[in-house]
């Protein structure tokens, strides 16, 4: 069986993701059939649990089964799927075109929905389909609008240079849930800087944290990485910060999780929060007892002078280094650290934070997450100062 992802805006962030999370699941050892910047097929001797999957993972924007191949896309061929998918005399679809160097048009996808439409009705069937005004697949929130995958089918091209896969749409990203998440809780502080929940989760899933292991945050800020740990059903969360004020709001984030998705939330959680510097925290946690450390320190001022970024950059690579040296601490020995750097961006010139070396004297292995000189991934959007790399440490 053969199993399709539409990657997120980062792709490989996406796949380092989905390769983790895939490698913890009961359908392990997975095969990667197709790799490429717009999407991830995988093949597996069991039918895997897509809805599961699908809101498990951060940089997946939908998934579905591969229901066919052809060397070039053809209408015929595609009603008879169509047909396939007919409710009470009636045809609810949505096409989406995906190819890694965008060869496909708008203009294109919509010709081909209305060629469909007519071949249909040569059929006697009521036909209806769904398309975007300005790109040739369907965005999630499209399809959860118009109750698509409820009402009808999306088929999905994956077009390549010598064989088009053919796949039907099964789950999509949750918007709903992370929006809920992100801005119905009690404390949202976005002056400290607020990780979006689907990177949180990402990052969840690059730690490859098992649902018993313990899960510590020591920049817990609001609790976006707990909240994101617990809705996936993690069960042994710690959290701390040096603020009292967001320690209070993260438990008071915690509580209203709870209470708001009691249904989907394990009623085993153990949460621990509590305030303490960072150079502190190895008296509160006993040592060698942390499978995994997942966080967003500080990252800086949201705004940064040229003047002042070399201040800035000592001053976090000081608080940096210092959280290692805790880290080293309280972590298991095989124990493993995701963590976003900073990087400034300004007059389009890139400051990193110059610490990769001495973190490894420290005795940290860094897992390469690109073929870039650092191995980390950047995730950004382009009017950004504050980029955010993406590191992963194991001890």
């Amino acid at each position: 069986m053969q199993y399709f992802f539409i990657l997120g805006r980062i792709p490989d962030l996406s796949i380092a993701e989905l390769s983790k999370f895939a490698n913890l699941q009961e359908e392990a050892p997975l095969k990667i059939r197709k790799k490429s910047s717009k999407f991830i097929v995988i093949e597996t001797d069991k039918e895997i649990d897509i809805s599961f999957w699908q809101k498990q993972l951060g940089g997946v924007i939908k998934s579905g089964k591969i229901i066919g191949k052809a060397d070039k896309i053809q209408e015929e061929e595609i009603k008879d799927i169509l047909l396939g998918y007919q409710k009470e005399k009636r045809i609810f679809f949505g096409l989406s075109f995906y190819s890694p160097d965008n060869r496909f048009s708008f203009r294109e996808a919509k010709n081909y929905s209305l060629g469909l439409k007519k071949i249909l009705k040569k059929e006697k069937i009521s036909i209806s389909f769904i398309i975007e005004k300005d790109r040739p697949f369907l965005s999630s929130g499209n399809i959860l609008r118009q109750r698509l995958l409820e009402k009808g089918v999306e088929l999905v091209f994956l077009i390549e240079e010598k064989e088009i896969l053919i796949g039907a749409t099964q789950a999509l990203q949750s918007i709903k849930e992370e929006a809920e998440f992100d801005f119905l809780r009690p404390y949202r502080n976005i002056s400290q800087g607020l990780i979006p929940p689907k990177l949180a989760k990402i990052m969840i899933n690059l730690a490859s944290v098992k649902k018993e292991e313990i899960i510590l945050d020591p920049f817990c800020g609001s609790g976006t990485i707990l909240g994101e740990a617990l809705l996936m059903g993690h069960k042994n969360l710690i959290g701390s910060d040096i603020d009292e004020k967001l320690v209070e709001e993260t438990r008071k984030n915690l509580e209203w999780l709870q209470e708001s998705f009691s249904g989907k939330i394990s009623n085993q959680v153990k949460i621990k929060i509590f305030r303490s510097d960072i150079k502190d925290i190895w008296r509160e946690i006993p040592p060698g007892s942390i499978d995994a450390i997942i966080t967003e320190p500080y990252l800086g001022p949201m705004q940064v002078k040229k003047i002042k970024i070399q201040n800035i950059v000592n001053d976090l690579s000081s608080l940096y280094l210092q959280s290692f040296k805790s880290f080293k601490k309280i972590l298991k020995p095989d124990g493993r650290i995701v963590i976003i750097f900073p990087v400034f961006r300004i007059e389009k010139r890139q400051y990193f934070l110059p610490i990769i070396e001495q973190i490894q004297s420290l005795g940290f292995k860094k897992e390469n997450l690109s073929s870039s000189g650092r191995g980390s991934l950047l995730y950004s959007r382009p009017d950004q100062t504050v980029l955010r790399e993406f590191f992963i440490f194991h001890l």
